[in-house]
């Protein structure tokens, strides 16, 4: 899950900005799947309320039928560990025009929550160790033009040796 974490920040914000001491959080080494669902969207509310309600639950169906998210599947090596806040600033470095800060708001080896803030849009993330072969997160974004989306994630250790195609 500390490796999907680093993507999505990879992908979402351009410079780190940390009060808060970046601790690892508890998890096996080895393979990982992430599962994501999309648990709330206000695009998705808005165009429903619009839908007669005799037919609002075939579409909403449907709707989450095509937003289906593939499996994540990852390793997670010690080095993975190793100096991970060095890693994800460096990591990110390519990124700056993207303007983006995230804030640190907990970080122990149990739960990670901060705030990612690029150009207008938010998402605030919270990671729980449910123990060390699981670990559940919670997103919720708020990006102009779409509204706000929540999102679930469930990070699930498979084993301690990781299969040579991912």
């Amino acid at each position: 899950m500390k490796k999907l974490i680093a993507g999505f920040l990879v992908v979402l914000i351009g410079h780190v900005n940390a009060d808060v001491d970046f601790v690892p959080l508890d998890m096996e080494l080895g393979y990982w799947e992430t599962t994501t669902k999309i648990d709330a969207s206000e695009m998705m509310a808005t165009m429903l309320a619009n839908i007669p309600e005799e037919q609002r639950e075939a579409v909403r169906a449907m709707m989450e039928s095509k937003m289906k998210l593939p499996v994540t599947k990852q390793c997670v090596t010690k080095e993975t560990f190793e100096n991970m806040e060095s890693k994800l600033k460096e990591s990110l470095s390519g990124h700056e025009e993207l303007n983006c800060d995230l804030e640190v708001v907990t970080s122990t080896s149990k739960v990670f929550s901060g705030v990612f803030s690029c150009e207008g849009n938010s998402t605030t993330i919270t990671t729980t160790v449910i123990n060390s072969k699981r670990h559940e997160s919670k997103l919720v974004t708020n990006m102009g033009g779409i509204g706000q989306n929540e999102i679930s994630t469930v990070g699930e250790w498979r084993s301690s040796t990781c299969p040579e195609n991912i």
